[in-house]
């Protein structure tokens, strides 16, 4: 069975023959993320995963990851990482004739999303996180960035293009609630401090591989960014900790929340963060939620999809509504 539409499917078809001489039995739309299409394709007995980027993304973000990439393979203890398979004409990736970038990643075994054990699961993501931040540590990065930078990178991005279309309820409310996130980034800068280091961008369930209750691989570096690794991580608790199916505010399981840092500082040992997440964390929560309208708002613009219920979004969309920035 062939889950995306024939129209889909030929065009596909097409970019796999013509950039890697490979013609598919079976592909299959896979769950469209906030920055690019998927498609698992099955051909003789090998699978791998297509990423189609939006037009117009640059060549210098897609540069940049796969530098990451490259430096990660060499970091040890760390689960299975995208791999690129080269193309025809031994390139790690093509280009689209409407811009798009792409490109076909070995498969990586494991279910995206936490198992229904979450516990454990989160446990063992955040000890993921904490080694892969060692292993981007290692990475020099600008150290005139702020621990804000890829946030505020974001939002001069979805400020500076126009509202994206958007259901009546949403759009009335758009310029307000990104006045809100301009003022929680500028009263985070008062208190947010840490050197800039290279961040995944998007941790979450949905870019990690389970198995057994374990990570087996980590997903997307496509949004790789810089800032402050521990801002990173209470943005890593929050996703895999909040009540999705509550869409009227944002709530998260506290006690996880804990049991999560703990799993992560007891592999990144830090003096001060561990006890600032905690004393900052209803401001951390809306900058969280800053952060996904963000990400839920670039895509729009980008018309891979029209924020709505059940995506994550409007628990942060009337979190930031809800919300007053202070200084602190």
């Amino acid at each position: 069975m062939i889950d995306a539409m024939m129209s889909d499917v030929e065009r596909v078809e097409q970019l796999l023959m013509k950039h890697w001489d490979i013609r598919p039995t079976r592909i299959q739309a896979l769950s469209t993320g906030h920055t690019n299409k998927t498609y698992h394709v099955d051909y003789g007995s090998r699978a791998s995963v297509l990423r189609v980027s939006w037009p117009g993304k640059s060549a210098e973000q897609v540069q940049r990851e796969a530098s990451m990439l490259d430096h990660l393979g060499l970091a040890p203890g760390l689960p299975t990482l995208p791999r690129f398979q080269s193309t025809a004409n031994a390139q790690p990736s093509a280009q689209g004739e409407d811009g798009s970038w792409l490109h076909l990643f070995e498969h990586i075994d494991g279910t995206p999303g936490l198992p229904d054990a979450a516990e454990p699961a989160t446990v063992d993501a955040m000890r993921t996180l904490a080694r892969l931040h060692a292993a981007m540590a290692t990475l020099s990065a600008n150290a005139s960035s702020s621990p804000l930078a890829w946030l505020n990178e974001r939002y001069a991005r979805v400020s500076a293009r126009p509202a994206p279309p958007l259901p009546t309820v949403i759009l009335e409310y758009y310029d307000l609630v990104l006045q809100r996130i301009g003022m929680h980034l500028a009263a985070a800068e008062t208190w947010i401090r840490g050197p800039a280091r290279w961040l995944h961008g998007d941790y979450h369930a949905g870019n990690l591989l389970f198995a057994d209750g374990a990570v087996t691989g980590i997903l997307d570096f496509d949004d790789v960014g810089q800032g402050a690794q521990w801002l990173e991580t209470s943005f890593a608790l929050f996703a895999l900790t909040r009540d999705a199916s509550n869409e009227d505010r944002f709530t998260f399981d506290v006690r996880l929340w804990d049991t999560g840092l703990h799993a992560y500082t007891a592999m990144q040992p830090d003096s001060e963060a561990p006890d600032l997440m905690r004393l900052k964390r209803d401001a951390l929560m809306d900058l969280f939620c800053a952060d996904q309208v963000l990400i839920h708002l670039e895509a729009a613009q980008r018309g891979l999809w029209t924020p709505g219920p059940g995506m994550g979004f409007l628990a942060c969309w009337r979190q930031l509504l809800a919300s007053t920035p202070r200084v602190r």
